[in-house]
């Protein structure tokens, strides 16, 4: 049996509608014996920031050689390109409007090519579903085995678009950062890390300061939190997390993606 590659979907396309299917369909009329994983069709509608977030964090844990299609593209139809990047021993095709910007500018090995060859996409090409009729065939192909270069020409980074990522500061003995994502359960995701922590030398006793609430660190997990009331975590991507026991803390607190967050002693 021929070893199925896989083939990872990361869109905003949602659950309730045909595209994720359709995605599936051609991939499957290309490459018969991919494995396909869905790894979210939640991002935020348009959330090119999220989309990066959540590629970057999460490719690790596939293995060598999987192709990952994200499709999160406001600028479908417009003169944006469409770019396939070999990196980390795997490979991304997308929208060239920062979904991979935390790929493309890692300190690592990195190759990447305007996806133009017209005889790799379907043979009818429409202007407001290139996810359908350009990138999953090219990403059908690569999982099939042709060679990355026959894509289109190779870019440099600089060619590439790529989005800024605010880092957390130190000063004044105090880390300020910002609210980066908000998932399902409304748990609030900071840009802050857990190096980012270090000046601090421990982490007992932190404070986390939020919209003027005083959220307490926890060094445990979820269920050693306080019943209802926020709590600060290193979340399972050693990401700085505020959570609700129980609840949402994005709810309960009132905030949102860019909110300030202070960490102090």
């Amino acid at each position: 049996m021929p070893e199925q590659t896989p083939i990872i979907l990361t869109t905003d396309f949602g659950v309730e509608d045909v595209y994720v299917g359709v995605l599936k369909g051609v991939i499957l009329s290309i490459n018969r014996t991919a494995a396909i994983v869905d790894l979210t069709h939640s991002i935020r509608p348009q959330d090119i920031h999220q989309a990066a977030v959540i590629i970057h964090e999460n490719y690790r844990y596939f293995p060598d050689g999987s192709v990952h299609l994200c499709i999160v593209d406001p600028g479908v139809g417009t003169d944006r390109k469409i770019i396939a990047v070999r990196a980390y021993n795997q490979f991304f095709v997308g929208p060239d409007n920062g979904v991979f910007s935390k790929i493309i500018t890692a300190d690592q090995p990195v190759a990447i090519y305007q996806v133009n060859n017209r005889s790799q996409f379907l043979e009818k090409v429409s202007k407001t579903f290139h996810g359908r009729d350009i990138m999953a065939p090219i990403a059908a192909r690569i999982s099939s085995g042709i060679s990355i270069d026959t894509v289109g020409p190779q870019l440099g980074q600089e060619d590439c678009v790529t989005i800024l990522f605010r880092k957390p500061e130190f000063t004044n003995n105090r880390l300020l950062g910002e609210i980066e994502s908000v998932d399902r359960f409304g748990n609030l995701i900071t840009n802050i890390v857990r190096d980012d922590l270090k000046p601090f030398n421990y982490l007992a006793n932190l404070q986390i300061l939020l919209k003027s609430q005083v959220i307490i660190f926890n060094e445990g997990s979820y269920g050693d939190s306080a019943e209802n009331r926020a709590a600060a975590l290193l979340n399972s991507s050693e990401r700085l997390e505020i959570c609700v026991k129980n609840g949402s803390a994005a709810d309960q607190l009132h905030a949102q993606v860019g909110e300030k967050v202070v960490v102090r002693r």
